[in-house]
């Protein structure tokens, strides 16, 4: 019997690093883009307010929170629409959500095969393991996002309103 999957349209939410802290500028430069965070939205809990799956440096690893990407913080965040499993991205989830934050993840990004700890993830390597994406290790957040960007052209995925 084949497997069912079941895709859904949701959103990658990227963390603008001009507006965090030193760390977050840091991640930035290191991965060569505008962003330090990435995290998968699971559910759309309406003014602008998102249930999020991620690894976050602030939160010690992988966590589900609820995220308020409103007004002054709104500007801080970049949603792209794509397409996920998303009983698979809870199951995922459930499976390692006691794994701490790689801070030296990033540096595996624009180094292969550097440094690859067990149960600790570096926030775009859980969205692309979520995701299904091959080699999800090697996902930094600029590789990331023109992931993301290209897949939402090439399905032509239908953007909710959301203003940013």
């Amino acid at each position: 019997m084949q497997p069912i999957y079941l895709m859904q349209p949701t959103y990658l939410a990227f963390y603008i690093a001009d507006h965090g802290k030193l760390l977050d500028r840091v991640i930035s430069l290191i991965d060569g883009s505008p962003f330090s965070h990435c995290e998968l939205v699971i559910n759309d809990l309406g003014n602008q307010c998102y249930d999020c799956i991620s690894s976050s440096h602030r939160d010690g690893g992988l966590r589900r929170k609820n995220i308020d990407m409103s007004g002054r913080s709104g500007s801080h965040w970049v949603l792209i629409p794509v397409m996920c499993d998303m009983g698979h991205v809870l199951r995922w989830f459930n499976k390692r959500r006691n794994f701490k934050y790689n801070y030296l993840g990033v540096i595996r990004t624009v180094i292969p095969g550097f440094y690859e700890p067990a149960h600790f993830q570096f926030c775009s390597e859980a969205c692309a393991d979520m995701l299904e994406l091959v080699d999800p290790g090697s996902y930094g957040l600029k590789k990331l996002y023109e992931w993301a960007t290209q897949e939402s052209i090439a399905k032509d995925i239908k953007k909710p309103s959301i203003k940013l």
